[in-house]
């Protein structure tokens, strides 16, 4: 069973919908579940050690505002055990103390303990928005006759929080304070937010790493509700920071097209704010045995760091790879499908060989974390950093380059990789 789906106490490889979908129906509530799950379990967990490798973080919030389904209210919270590191002079020592935690805040308190543990300890704080990103509740009367809104108490640590995104992001953002954050937010749900309710997250000085979900049916709804009311076409005026939105196409047969144009006018919109690429991320899915198609829904990705792209990026790779590799599994000639998805993986493998050595070649570039980064912004989510690290070996080897290093590698020293103050030759 899925922990986020079902909320029980077992623990899901991350984003396997290929085996779900052979038993359900690929429900919304499905598709979140398993959204979470693998970028909680293949980006945030890589991410949060790439911010505890730093030794100046030692904390990240994971803020999901994408909605709790109302069953996580109905069963009662389990008992885990926590770790909780205390330094010493000369070790750290470990306490363990059984925590009542909620379902949904369980995986992540699983992973936030298993960073503790690591060499570089690392706390891993989650903060659930019951009501999901742009849902507004009804205010209620007090006895004086004026109306408030309702209220909620922040959490100090982890916990979920009664209310939605637009009711409670101001607080929470003074919550957490100066923290590093991933946020999972759904800025087209039923109410749209405006450019400024993300302006807040766009300006954050610290860590703050932007997951933005936009299924194309609420795009495709509120597009065509702009079109007949004045006030829905001034709210997403406001969002885009365009009226651009217009020019889009309204037949039927063209959703495709407007979707996708909502999304390049959104990321445009976002641009300015952000020195790496803002990336549309697709998602793909198992439809029927031995085929796969994306998913409804794009995820946004924004982030300022490069080792966050680069966490992202490994995480969508391996993904994709995962998904159709499933999609073979247990089907009639199962063996043939395997061999041509090994084939084709090694044609693109011998392609970025080639690609990185001309490019290399043609720019001269010295650095190879520069080329590293050119390759991936033009190739995000088809290869992982370990491959483009073992392509640059490989050119090594054959000659191609070399390397003028700042440290000359010791005799029996395996090959290690040219860092920023190393120098790439190209032959």
């Amino acid at each position: 069973m899925n922990l986020w789906t079902d909320l029980d106490n077992n623990l899901q490889p991350p984003f396997d919908l290929s085996v779900q979908g052979r038993t359900r129906r690929l429900t919304e509530r499905v598709i979140l579940s398993s959204l979470r799950s693998w970028l909680l379990h293949d980006y945030a967990a890589n991410y949060c050690r790439s911010l505890a490798a730093t030794r100046i973080f030692r904390r990240c919030y994971w803020v999901d505002a994408l909605g709790i389904s109302s069953k996580a209210s109905m069963i009662p919270p389990a008992v885990i055990e926590t770790v909780q590191p205390e330094r010493t002079s000369k070790r750290r020592k470990k306490d363990v103390a059984p925590v009542l935690l909620p379902p949904a805040l369980q995986p992540i308190a699983a992973l936030s303990q298993t960073l503790a543990q690591e060499s570089q300890s690392f706390t891993l704080y989650g903060l659930l928005l019951e009501a999901g990103s742009s849902k507004r509740r009804e205010r209620r009367a007090v006895s004086n006759g004026t109306m408030t809104p309702h209220a909620w108490t922040l959490p100090k640590e982890s916990g979920i929080l009664a209310a939605s995104w637009l009711e409670a992001g101001s607080a929470l953002l003074a919550g957490i304070e100066q923290a590093p954050a991933i946020f999972l937010l759904n800025p087209c749900g039923p109410t749209l937010f405006s450019y400024d309710d993300l302006a807040s997250l766009y300006q954050r000085t610290v860590p703050t790493e932007l997951c933005l979900l936009l299924a194309h049916k609420q795009i495709e709804g509120h597009l065509l509700a702009a079109q007949r009311s004045p006030t829905q076409a001034s709210a997403l005026t406001t969002l885009l920071r365009s009226d651009r939105w217009k020019t889009l196409p309204t037949q039927d047969e063209e959703r495709a097209l407007a979707v996708q144009g909502f999304l390049d006018l959104f990321t445009a919109s976002m641009k300015r704010h952000f020195l790496l690429p803002v990336q549309c991320i697709a998602l793909p899915m198992q439809t029927r045995p031995a085929f796969v198609e994306e998913m409804a829904y794009t995820l946004i990705f924004a982030t300022r760091r490069q080792d966050s792209l680069l966490c992202m990026n490994d995480a969508v790779c391996r993904n994709r790879r995962r998904v159709h590799e499933e999609s073979h599994r247990g089907v009639l000639g199962e063996e043939w499908f395997t061999a041509q998805l090994r084939e084709r993986t090694e044609t693109a493998r011998q392609q970025l060989y080639q690609r990185t050595l001309q490019l290399g070649r043609a720019q001269r570039l010295r650095r190879w974390p520069d080329l590293r980064q050119q390759l991936l912004l033009a190739n995000f989510g088809l290869f992982t950093s370990d491959d483009y690290d073992a392509v640059l070996r490989q050119l090594l080897l054959n000659r191609e380059v070399r390397c003028e290093w700042r440290r000359p590698p010791t005799e029996g020293e395996e090959m290690r990789l040219p860092g920023n103050e190393d120098t790439l030759l190209w032959l």
